[in-house]
Parts: C-alpha cells; structure tokens; sequence
C-alpha cells in the first residue's frame, strides 16, 4: 500500500514538472522563430522574475503577485477535490475584494481589528457566491460549470454598477471606489512591491487547507465525495453536504484572494477588477494536479511567468509578451493530456508485471517425473471382480 501511494504521489508531481519543461522547450522554440535568442530570452525572464536589487526586488513583485492567485487557486482545489467542477473564482474573488473595500472605507475600527474583519467579510461574499452552483447541482441536477459562468457574469455587472453609481469616488474622472482608511490596510514590508502579509497570510492558508484537506474528516468526506462518491454513500458520508460545505469553503478562500488584493495593493475596486486572476487559479490548480502544495507552487510559477513575460520579454528584450501566455497556455494542455496517457500507460504497465510474474511463477513449478498411475495399474479380469457373473452361471 505504501509503494503504491508513493508511485501515485510520484505520478502527480511528474505530470506537472513535465509539463512544465515541454512547455518551456515549446516557448524556446517560438522565440527562436521570432528572431530571438532563446537562452537570452530565458534568462531575461529569470532576471526579470527572481533576482533582488538594493533599490527593487523583482521577486518581491512575484510573491505580491502570486498571493491573491494562491488564494483562488486554493479555493479551487477544494471544489475540484470534491467532484465539482465550478469555475466560479472570478466572481468569489470579485466580490470578496469588493466587500472587503466597502468595510474598508465604510466601517470605522481600529487598526488591528479592521483587515481581519474586512477579509472575514469577503470571506463570507465568497462563499455565498460560491455556494450558488453547488446548491444548483446537488438540488436541481444542474449542471454547475454552467452555472458558474452565468453567476460570474451577474458578478461582473453587478460590480460595474456599483463601482460607477452607489460606490463611485466623489468628482473621480474614471470609475472606482473611494481608498479604504489606513487602519484596514495590510501591513506591508516592502513598499516598493508592496509585499507584505499578503504573502504571510496567503502561506498560512496553504498550511491551514493541506491540514484540513488531509489531516480531518471533513476534508476526507470531501475528497470521497470527489473520488469515490458511491463508497462515500454506501459508507454513510454526506456526499451533499460535503459537496455544498467545500463550495463555501472554496468560495471564501477565493473571496479572501479578493480581499488580500485591495487591502494589501489596491486599496480600492476599479471598474474591471475582475482581471482574470480567478480563473488564473483555477489554471494554477489544475496545473498542480489538484494538490494543495502542488497549487501554491504552481501560482508562484505562474506569476513568475507572466512578470518575466511582461518586465523581460516585452520591455528587456522587446518581445511579445503573449508568449507567456502561450507557455502558460501549453502547460495547460500538456498536464490535461498527460494525464489520461499516464492512466494508460499505467495500465499497459500493470499488464506486462502481471504477465512476468504469471511467467516467473510458471517457471517456478518442478515438472512433474511420477509415472501415470492409471496406466501402470494391473489390468484386473472382469469375471474376478465382485458382483460379476460369468456366463456359465448365467
């Protein structure tokens, strides 16, 4: 049992590294058709994503980049975990971000209390979006990527209407809400990047959901409801409520993504905050095969891709910063191929073990030397036998 979750555990952290390298190789060789020298475009990207100077830290741009895509990446895991396919992040983020503005600049608290109370409002909006398509699924049969999508678009109006009308800075030419007060803003520590406890709060919530996911039973009952709904039914689980509760919890996970982006960088919701950051989770967390960890690291290189596209290819090197997108893009495609061909594979592989070990045990047994004893037995007359009569007598 043991080498058998290892060679699975194995397996989901092989799709992704080779996904990860063919996608590089394909981005090289598409570099190397616009005219540009691949190890120079790579290295540009490395410099633009990891290396630190006294005056900026590129680095530091990542990891404030990719706190907020943890978070929806997070809360994807929880809801693809549980066999729900929802890509509901983009409006969980959007309206986190902008609960956690209006409690920002609408609620008067004092410094300490004010963040945590704003990021455990978005939490909430999160999860009541979140829960929408769980409750459509599990009640009515409907299908929940749909749902999701129309949920979203709700979401995306909603939002334009009230970054331009009820919640519109005063006399502001374009259209976004007022700065939230200085004591609901996250402590930052370097205020070039504006890293700061994003990045903490972000890491923490990786610990806090591997522990849940993996170490409780309602984590456990989610991931049977995902992998093995009919031994969760059979086995008295509430695959419903399962369902519906990693719903909420992916959705609040989102929903702090969205809160830890205004109260730690933005400090206020604009008219297209939704930039794409909750669907760049969902990508994050398939990219890392549905793994908590797997998903943290994947938002880390995600980030770290589209800030070296964007800062060393486009502006160090002048090429387009769309191929980033592509690499990421490829990533994508090669993790959701790999992983019906590994099953395959797997079970070619199972197939040609089991034909060795019929082959070795067949080889195993010594023939067999005795003499047939059937045909060595003495011949015995029928007239000797009991019960027999000769035809004399008869």
């Amino acid at each position: 049992m043991k080498d058998l979750d290892l060679a699975r555990a194995a397996q989901r952290i092989s799709v992704p590294v080779v996904a990860v390298i063919v996608a590089l190789i394909i981005g090289a060789a598409l570099i190397a058709v616009s005219g540009a020298s691949p190890i120079e475009a790579i290295g540009a990207i490395g410099q633009a994503a990891f290396t630190c100077a006294p005056q900026f830290c590129n680095f530091a741009t990542v990891l404030t980049t990719a706190a907020p895509l943890i978070m929806t990446a997070l809360g994807a895991v929880m809801v693809l975990r549980a066999g729900l396919f929802s890509i509901g992040q983009e409006g969980q983020y959007a309206m986190g971000g902008l609960v956690a503005v209006a409690i920002g600049y609408m609620v008067p608290l004092p410094g300490v209390i004010h963040p945590i109370v704003a990021l455990l409002g978005g939490a909430v909006a999160g999860a009541l979006v979140g829960i929408v398509p769980a409750l459509f699924r599990v009640y009515l049969g409907a299908n929940e990527l749909i749902v999701s999508i129309i949920v979203n678009s709700m979401i995306a109006l909603l939002l334009s209407f009230l970054v331009n009308y009820p919640m519109r800075e005063a006399g502001a030419s374009t259209s976004f809400t007022p700065q939230i007060d200085e004591t609901a803003r996250l402590a930052v520590f370097d205020p070039a990047t504006k890293l700061g406890m994003n990045i903490v709060i972000a890491l923490a919530f990786v610990v806090l959901t591997y522990i849940y996911m993996s170490r409780t039973t309602w984590g456990y009952e989610q991931r049977m409801a995902g992998e093995a709904p009919v031994f969760a039914r059979y086995s008295g689980m509430r695959t419903r409520t399962a369902v519906i509760r990693a719903a909420g919890l992916g959705g609040a996970l989102a929903g702090i993504g969205g809160g830890i982006q205004v109260l730690g960088m933005n400090y206020r919701v604009i008219d297209g905050f939704m930039d794409g950051t909750g669907f760049n989770g969902l990508t994050a967390a398939i990219l890392g095969g549905t793994t908590v960890i797997g998903a943290g690291i994947a938002a880390v290189v995600f980030a770290s891709i589209s800030i070296g596209a964007i800062n060393g290819l486009q502006i160090l090197m002048g090429i387009p910063r769309e191929i980033g997108s592509v690499i990421l893009a490829f990533m994508i495609v090669l993790v959701a191929v790999q992983t019906p061909l590994a099953h395959r594979l797997e079970l070619w592989l199972s197939k040609r073990r089991g034909a060795k070990e019929i082959e070795r045990r067949a080889a195993e047994i010594p023939p067999t030397d005795e003499p047939d004893a059937a045909a060595d037995a003495p011949s015995v007359p029928a007239s000797s036998t009991p019960g027999s009569t000769s035809d004399g007598a008869r």
